[in-house]
């Protein structure tokens, strides 16, 4: 590790959890597939959210003593908190008929799932309950917001 990237002690909770799920897709699927189907993705030191895939995921490998020292609680606490945590940041979200957000990203596709996709897969859908939503800030309140865009499919 170089001396510009944080060592354990000096990560937030949520880049320890980045690395732990790293770190357990390569012990179940190995190196090579994780690194190209689950690289280590950071998000919230800058300097780590700005490595490339391959050197997010040698940076995590560093981190293997560390995170074998976790116990069985501090170790589910981390990794469940990276697995949820960039849906949590999302403000944008599409509510179908299942009766919870699907959040992503934009608004862009959070309208495309809505208008695109969710049609098209399931044609004979609650529409009536399809809905647009938005939030102030990551993990607050969903509302509806109008989607000014007729659902054709």
């Amino acid at each position: 590790m170089t001396d510009d990237l944080p060592a354990w002690a000096d990560m937030t909770d949520v880049d320890k959890g980045c690395a732990l799920l790293h770190l357990h897709k390569r012990e179940w699927e190995g190196a090579a597939y994780a690194v190209s189907d689950y690289p280590c993705q950071y998000l919230d030191d800058p300097r780590l959210v700005a490595l490339d895939r391959k050197a997010a995921c040698r940076h995590a490998v560093t981190l293997r003593r560390d995170a074998d020292a976790l116990s069985s609680d501090d170790h589910d606490r981390l990794y469940n908190l990276a697995l949820k945590e960039p849906e949590r940041r999302c403000l944008w979200a599409a509510h179908t008929e299942r009766g919870y957000p699907i959040p992503v990203e934009t608004r862009q596709r959070a309208v495309e799932l809505l208008t695109v996709h969710w049609p098209r897969n399931n044609p004979l859908g609650d529409r009536s309950k399809w809905a647009l939503l938005t939030r102030d800030e990551p993990g607050g309140e969903w509302r509806e917001v109008p989607m000014d865009v007729e659902v054709t499919a």
